[in-house]
């Protein structure tokens, strides 16, 4: 009788361990949620790309370069699976581009109301991008965007806005001449 108990507790331990864990998208490092359809992250996990479709996302949009070491080849082929669009816009983080930034709001642009997940390494990159875009589609909110940029960085991705002038003057320079 004792044989039979251990017997089964194992098969049902070993099922629970084969049942695949859900993995909810806003565990991601750093998550933070603009709105119900805009999402901002660091690196997920494969485990969370493979429940993307399951969280409601529809577009992933990655900024990691694929020279950076988190950058996970088999991304796309993840999303894919599950009928979530990928689009990769590599932005180098210590020297980004106005090519770069042009590029972003191109995707951005594809999104509409569709559900996005936009992520980098450590949700510096994405979170400041997404602010740019809010502030440029409603310029009125440049101020108050940018404040809250500088919470996200401290609070959430543990960086400081203030002292990252790389990140000012770049973001400045493209809404300002996206402005035009």
């Amino acid at each position: 009788m004792t044989i039979r108990k251990i017997t089964g507790a194992a098969i049902i331990l070993a099922t629970l361990a084969m049942t695949p864990a859900f993995a909810d998208i806003s565990e991601t490092r750093n998550f933070y949620q603009f709105e119900p359809t805009v999402l901002t992250s660091g690196q997920p996990s494969a485990a969370q790309l493979s429940e993307a479709a399951d969280d409601g996302i529809e577009i992933v949009i990655n900024l990691v370069p694929e020279f950076e070491g988190i950058f996970n080849p088999e991304e796309e082929e993840i999303l894919a699976a599950q009928g979530v669009e990928y689009i990769h816009v590599p932005v180098n983080w210590r020297d980004p581009k106005a090519e770069e930034f042009q590029n972003f709001m191109n995707a951005m642009d594809r999104v509409g109301d569709r559900k996005v997940l936009v992520h980098c390494w450590a949700n510096a990159r994405a979170s400041a991008l997404i602010a740019a875009h809010r502030a440029i589609h409603a310029p009125n909110t440049q101020v108050a965007e940018i404040e809250q940029l500088e919470a996200i960085w401290s609070n959430v991705a543990g960086y400081d806005f203030a002292r990252n002038t790389v990140w000012q003057e770049y973001l400045a320079d493209n809404i300002a001449g996206a402005a035009q």
